[in-house]
Order: C-alpha cells, then structure tokens, then sequence
C-alpha cells in the first residue's frame, strides 16, 4: 500500500513538473511576440501610398508622417507603390506581416476596387485591418464659364433641355463613378471623356474640350479664382472650410448627393489590437493640432476622427454604395 501511495506521489510530482515546464515554454515561446508588441514601435514603420509622389494622398502621407514620427519616436517612411487604381499597394499591405510596420495610406478607390475590380479578390475590410480615418475631400463640380449655368439646378435643367451635349473628364474610377452618380440621381446624360490624370482633364476643361468637372478643390480652385472655370458646388455632406462660400450639391439642386474622396490608414488583417489602438489615438490626436489641421485643409482635406470600429463601419457602407453605382453604370469591370 506504502509503495502504491508512492509511486502515485511520484506521479504526481512529475506531471505537476511536465506542467510547469509547458507553461514556461509557452511563455517563452510567446515572449519575443509579446515584447515586441509592447514596446510599438520598436523600428521604422512604412507608409505605403497607391499614387504616385506629389498626388493628394502622397501629400497627406508626409503631412501626417513628420508629425508622427516626432510623436512615435520612430521613423515614418514613405513608399510610393502607384499602378491598377492602388491595387499594387493595397496587395502588398495585405500580404506582410500584421506587426503594425507595414500600413496602407488609403483612399476612396480602396471601397470601389472590389466592385470594380473582381478578379482582385481583394476585400476592403477583411483582408485588412482598418486603423483610422484621415479626412474627406470634398471635391469641386465646376463648369466651364460657357455653360449658361450659375447653380447645380440651373445644370441640371441645361443638361435635360440638351441631352447628350455637355461631355465631362473623368481621371480616376472616383471621379468618374462620382460623376456617375450625378447623372443617375439628376436624371441626365452627359457624355464622359476619360483622361489620364487630373494634370490633363484639368486643361481640357479650360479649353472647353470637356464642359463638365468633378475633380480636387486644390487642383481647380487657383482655376475658379481666375474665372477660368465656375464652381457651382462642392460634394460633400457639409460646406467645406476653404471655401465656405461655395455650397453643397445637396442644398442646391440635389439632395442626398454626397460624392467626397475620403482617406485613411489600415495595416494588414490580424494586426494587434494594442498597435492599432495607439496608430488610431496618435493620429486622431496629431491631425488635429492646429499647425497639421491648417496644413490637411490646405490640401483639400477635412481632418475625421473615427474609432477602428467605426472606420470599419464606413468602408463596408462605402463599398455597398459603390457598388451600387458600378452595376447602375453599366462600366464594364475587369473579371
């Protein structure tokens, strides 16, 4: 009975031990992981931008990233990845590693994409996990000074006297599904003149070669100060600040349309929730520091503070009205 009582005591000594030595592996073996998550950012984080260098969303990417590395104390680096409407960057953020060092610097074409796009197989949510919101950029709808149109109704009403005559730029998938938008919600046709950028469709409406435009405030604004183009609206939910005079298309003409390029940061699926939490609050805090907020505005950017959830929230409501305006179009996508 003795030696029974002390083999099961024996037993149960060296289970107790195998426990033990489990559990501190276990430990061990999550400790570089954990460590390295604690101590974020420990090296260099990459910015990844879908647009080549000079465009809006590169301009937003160093606004925010000299700021950011003061306040991280790591160094913010650029990396242009331009080509597909940003499919070439947002593949690559989606395939590194989720440790908080690889982050996309999106906008509004990451919703669209999808719907656009099939073949990509990319998903705006969940192949990425979304870190914070940037800002809107309303955009300017101009005319050229030879359209008989001072405000977005008397447009409207020009367009459906004279079906089919106005043509319009369009140079990106924003843009062009924005103008989209308009014609369906206006009820009018008007014909879409595809250029390769803004830096060309800007001067085929001054020229008049187009007579309808949806494109940056900053890019056309210096153009309507002139009185080389009319700004008749600008697209978003509410006046924008740098330009309070000039009012919404929904409180001129067309309720309900609100057609702005947003922008925002998101770092692959599986990030740590702890990373993303400190990006989300370092940023939303930063944007809004009256130096960095007069600088985004000055680019044509209203500064948005959202939480990770809410941001999530959004992109999946973006892609579903996109969508929409993709399969109403009739736009051939790429399959």
């Amino acid at each position: 009975m003795k030696n029974s009582q002390h083999f099961s005591s024996k037993i149960t000594v060296r289970a107790k031990a195998v426990a033990q030595a489990l559990a501190l592996t276990a430990v061990l073996g999550a400790a570089p992981w954990a460590q390295a998550q604690s101590t974020y950012p420990a090296k260099p984080i990459r910015f990844i931008v879908g647009f080549t260098a000079g465009g809006s969303t590169d301009v937003i990417a160093r606004i925010l990233s000299r700021r950011l590395t003061e306040t991280l104390g790591q160094p913010i680096v650029i990396e242009n990845k331009p080509g597909a409407d940003s499919l070439i960057a947002t593949k690559l953020v989606s395939q590194a590693e989720p440790d908080g060092y690889t982050i996309l610097i999106a906008s509004g074409s990451h919703s669209i994409n999808s719907s656009l796009y099939p073949e990509s197989k990319m998903d705006p949510v969940k192949d990425f996990s979304p870190v914070a919101m940037i800002g809107d950029g309303p955009n300017f709808l101009v005319v050229h000074p030879s359209v008989p149109a001072n405000t977005v109704e008397e447009l409207i009403a020009f367009a459906k006297k004279n079906p089919g005559v106005l043509n319009y730029s369009s140079s990106a998938s924003t843009t062009f599904l924005q103008t989209e938008l308009f014609k369906s919600m206006a009820g009018i046709d008007m014909t879409t003149i595809p250029y390769k950028g803004s830096g060309v469709a800007v001067p085929a409406l001054l020229t008049n070669e187009v007579q309808v435009s949806i494109s940056s405030i900053v890019t056309l604004l210096q153009h309507v100060k002139s009185g080389k183009a009319k700004a008749l609206a600008v697209t978003s939910a509410q006046r924008f600040s740098l330009v309070p005079d000039v009012p919404t298309v929904t409180e001129k003409g067309l309720p309900g349309y609100v057609a702005s390029t947003w922008y925002g940061m998101l770092g692959p699926a599986g990030m740590n929730a702890a990373s993303v939490k400190l990006l989300n609050t370092t940023l939303n805090k930063v944007m809004f520091e009256p130096a960095v907020k007069t600088q985004l505005i000055n680019q044509g950017l209203d500064p948005i503070a959202m939480s990770p959830e809410e941001f999530t929230k959004f992109i999946h409501e973006d892609e579903e009205k996109w969508a929409k305006v993709v399969k109403d179009s009739g736009i051939k996508t790429q399959k």
